[in-house]
């Protein structure tokens, strides 16, 4: 078979150590499957009859609604990542249902063949105790070990927080970007060790650039790639990985409660005090800085674009100023 075929194997914990004539006998026993969007690979509670390893594209894990609870996407899968293969020895229903968000092409291997292979080739039961034993590991210390991810995908297919919180999860060291419907880079965000340390969007960089870059809803493109990152570089985020994707979230979905109030952005304000009067902490690095550029008098649009704060920043410091009557 040629490289293209099996190389695929190479990227899995499963088969990354098998020999080619083993993976060239994995290949021909499976099969090849296409799956577009929205398709399902298989529902939480079907019987383990496969397991799938995924050739290209990204599958998402779901859990299914129960007791008034909503479906939760959990985790996305990229490239050389084994679903549905603990189900096959044990026997138990599927935990959680596999979606495709975009397209994937997946290679399957029924129950049949899987025992096997098993049985015959000692080096893949081998490599299935290894791969069981590190998963026992990880869930005993309530931390999952650090696999290399390849994540791609449209952006109208997939959620950006659940993408970011895989990464986080899963403890990645590497390079997600994002991209514009015109394919340039408008956003990059430095994973080490599942923690994230750097951030750019467009001129924004740190919290602000991760705060901005959901407040923006992009659309577009992303894609992970895994990288040697060095931890000593510079780091410019201040909060917890998942901290930080909490705080995103919530800005992103209060920034329109504020825009309603403030929807002139062109209209030019000045402050009518010398000395900014702040009394939250917390806040007052990005009052500082919105207040600073005001000395001139700046619009909402000019202060979104210099003074190094997010949208949200902008607005919420303005209408606080506004209430206390430091700004006409």
């Amino acid at each position: 078979m040629s490289n293209t075929e099996v190389d695929f194997l190479t990227r899995s914990d499963l088969f990354a150590n098998q020999a080619r004539s083993v993976m060239d006998a994995v290949v021909s026993q499976g099969t090849f499957e296409k799956v577009g969007p929205g398709g399902i690979v298989f529902k939480q509670g079907d019987a383990g009859d496969r397991m799938y390893v995924i050739k290209s594209g990204v599958l998402e894990v779901v859990t299914e609604p129960s007791d008034n609870n909503p479906s939760v996407t959990i985790a996305f899968l990229g490239v050389g990542e084994v679903v549905g293969e603990l189900a096959l020895l044990t026997g138990s229903p599927r935990s959680a249902t596999i979606r495709c968000p975009e397209n994937a092409e997946l290679f399957r291997l029924d129950k049949a063949v899987f025992d096997d292979l098993m049985a015959s080739l000692p080096g893949m039961a081998r490599s299935m105790c290894e791969v069981i034993a590190r998963r026992l590991e990880a869930s005993t210390l309530k931390s999952r070990r650090a696999e290399s991810k390849q994540l791609s995908g449209n952006l109208q297919f997939f959620d950006l927080a659940t993408v970011i919180q895989t990464l986080i999860g899963s403890h990645q060291t590497g390079s997600l970007i994002v991209s514009s419907p015109q394919h340039q880079r408008v956003s990059e965000i430095v994973f080490f060790k599942g923690n994230v340390v750097r951030a750019e969007f467009q001129q924004l960089k740190g919290d602000d650039a991760v705060f901005q870059l959901f407040q923006s809803k992009p659309e577009g493109e992303f894609a992970f790639t895994s990288r040697e990152v060095e931890e000593q570089q510079r780091i410019d985020i201040t909060l917890p990985g998942i901290s930080l994707l909490m705080e995103s979230v919530r800005m992103s979905d209060e920034l329109p409660m504020l825009q309603e109030r403030l929807t002139d952005r062109k209209k030019v304000f000045k402050p009518t005090i010398k000395e900014l009067e702040w009394t939250d902490s917390e806040s007052r690095p990005p009052a500082l800085d919105v207040f600073a550029r005001l000395q001139k008098g700046a619009s909402i649009e000019e202060l979104e674009k210099e003074s190094g704060r997010c949208s949200y920043w902008v607005y919420k410091v303005i209408l606080t100023l506004q209430t206390a009557g430091q700004v006409e």
